[in-house]
């Protein structure tokens, strides 16, 4: 009982100190580099507007959507009592992924260039977020000073293994530029499932992109089973230039891997001419792990992968 009640106000303590000391860097991810706390907030409403001498610019666009769909606001363009101002006037940085954002009862000012003045915005809508969390939609004053710490920054995504449709594709571009990501690696072939339209090579997809079923548990289970489903998927090439042309709204940078010399099972499958044994029968891999089958140094090899 003692034990429980040491417990008890070592925990309503902490929560005290917690609500006393708030989050210097206010919740963002990844943490600015400066963060001023002032006082008063800023209150987004009916009649927020956004303003820009930048017309034309992606970020701006960006942020009238975000605020579009809210469901207790709507962007119009008449006078208005809070403003969100985006501008590239005072930008004497070179870093065109830096941004400065000042936060004031009135006014929301974000200022930057290309990537920068996007990454400013990413801030405010998780502000928002936040805000919108707790009931409102009041964001704390403050001035924020901002720019990465590391030029590369990179998550993966293996949907050769597990497919992922074009949908969640757009999702999961939406929540890297969140977070300020910038290059998405998209793991798009591999020995369990070719995911990628060529349409010179049509059997990747209707071949390739299947396998007869997937293993149950890890490959080192005996005995091993198998699920008897049949799954896969792929995509063609309108939907793999659209999901770039929304990576590079974004300022999000794709890097397609299609795996050589191994990890090619899902494509000797499809044409067992690119194997150095073209009289076997390969199938797409149904377990996981390390095969031995990869593509013969060949001139129809080298054709195929250019």
């Amino acid at each position: 009982m003692f034990k429980y009640c040491w417990f008890l106000l070592v925990f309503l303590f902490a929560e005290d100190v917690f609500a006393q000391n708030p989050d210097p860097n206010l919740g963002l991810i990844p943490a600015p580099v400066s963060v001023k706390i002032k006082t008063g907030q800023f209150l987004l409403h009916k009649r927020s507007i956004v303003q820009s001498e930048l017309k034309d610019d992606r970020s701006v666009a960006f942020l009238n959507s975000y605020l579009q769909k809210l469901p207790d606001n709507s962007v119009k363009n008449d006078t208005a009592s809070s403003v969100i101002e985006l501008t590239s006037i005072g930008s004497d940085t070179t870093n065109l992924e830096a941004y400065h954002l000042r936060i004031s009862p009135k006014k929301i000012t974000i200022i930057g260039k290309d990537a920068g003045l996007f990454y400013g915005v990413q801030s405010v809508i998780q502000l928002l977020a936040d805000a919108k969390s707790n009931g409102t939609y009041a964001v704390n004053c403050a001035e924020i000073e901002d720019y990465p710490r590391f030029k590369y920054r990179g998550m993966h995504l293996d949907v050769s293994r597990h497919f992922f449709p074009a949908s969640f594709i757009r999702e999961y571009l939406d929540l890297l530029a969140t977070y300020k990501i910038n290059t998405f690696h998209w793991h798009l072939t591999d020995d369990q499932g070719w995911r990628i339209e060529i349409k010179k090579y049509p059997k990747l997809t209707e071949v390739g992109s299947m396998r007869a079923q997937t293993l149950i548990g890890n490959s080192h289970a005996r005995p091993k089973q198998f699920d008897g489903t049949p799954y896969g998927g792929f995509y063609t090439q309108d939907e793999i230039r659209e999901i770039v042309k929304y990576a590079a709204e974004r300022y999000i940078t794709v890097i397609p891997e299609i795996e050589m010399p191994g990890h090619s099972q899902a494509a000797l499958a499809s044409y067992p001419e690119l194997s150095c044994n073209p009289k076997k029968v390969y199938k797409v891999a149904e377990t996981w792990g390390v095969f031995d089958n990869v593509y013969c140094p060949s001139e129809y090899t080298f054709t195929f992968l250019e």
